[in-house]
């Protein structure tokens, strides 16, 4: 049995386009949460001799006086584990300036914090990345990305003909978008973790359509008379096996990294899982559909 992919294109056309116009409007309106990581900030993970929740903890920091930012921005999370109940991760804003005033401040956060919530010195982790350094940070990253999108451009112009190469590099800006919507959409926290997903999904996605474009290519060869229409849905068939095993093996994985892997990875793997559907759905009915459109008029349809 096979399935007509083709003669749903212009389903996918318009589900994908508005998609994908809904993504930008959400980056535009709501934006990225950008993480300590690109924003600078403050991360303390420790583990209390007591059960705490999230109310006790901003109590706390409440009772340490006058700060240079509200209680109200703390970012709290519970570390699942051994520690459940009392192990937590505790964000706060980085300081206005490196000025060494406000490092000596965050001696004093660890020492009150101890006093008000008595914590286990053997249990506690901190790190802090400075304003300056957090825009460093932001720049390279940018930098990284459009390094890594040229480079995929670039293997692409060299691997296919350009109408091939055309409908590859729509599939991987319309995962980009769409996925990046969908960040922005959940305020997942952004940080290097998860540009470290999108970057590997865009590797995934490019991956995938070549395996169909490749087919596609093979089946030009074979049946120079043949409609695309016709040509690309079966080419398309006859590699969904193995689309569709590579890509249930990866979502397994990462289900198992989301729901049991922590709170260091939770947001990597569910970007990432969001990734791998749209990278195997748009080497289907976005790269692939291209080549028909950019054929000439004989060969778009066998009927």
């Amino acid at each position: 049995m096979t399935f007509d992919f083709m003669g749903n294109r212009y389903k996918a056309f318009a589900f994908s386009g508005t998609l994908s116009a809904l993504s930008i409007i959400i980056i535009l309106v709501f934006g990225f949460n950008y993480g300590i990581d690109f924003r600078g900030g403050n991360l303390i993970q420790v583990r209390f001799n007591s059960p705490m929740d999230e109310v006790k903890i901003r109590d706390a920091f409440e009772k340490m006086g006058k700060l240079y930012f509200k209680p109200d921005q703390l970012v709290i999370q519970s570390v699942a584990g051994a520690g459940v109940g009392k192990e937590y991760i505790i964000q706060y804003p980085a300081s206005p300036s490196d000025d060494p005033i406000y490092a000596a401040q965050h001696s004093e956060i660890l020492s009150k914090l101890k006093e008000f919530a008595p914590y286990d010195d053997n249990y506690i982790q901190t790190s802090n990345i400075g304003p300056t350094v957090g825009s460093e940070m932001k720049r390279q990253a940018i930098v990284a990305s459009i390094l890594s999108i040229i480079g995929i451009l670039l293997y692409l112009a060299w691997r296919f003909e350009n109408q091939s190469a055309i409908g590859a590099v729509l599939s991987i800006v319309h995962d980009l978008v769409v996925v990046s919507g969908f960040v922005a959409a959940l305020q997942i926290e952004f940080d290097v973790t998860v540009l470290a997903a999108i970057l590997t999904m865009l590797g995934y996605s490019v991956n995938d359509s070549i395996v169909v474009l490749d087919r596609i290519r093979e089946n030009r060869r074979l049946y120079k008379d043949r409609g695309m229409a016709d040509l690309i849905n079966d080419s398309i068939n006859q590699t969904l096996g193995r689309t569709i095993r590579t890509s249930v093996t990866v979502l397994f994985t990462l289900f198992s990294l989301f729901f049991f892997g922590g709170t260091t990875i939770h947001n990597f793997s569910l970007t990432l899982l969001i990734g791998v559907f749209f990278g195997t759905y748009s080497s289907i009915f976005i790269a692939s559909p291209v080549l028909i459109h950019m054929a000439p008029p004989k060969r778009k349809h066998s009927r």
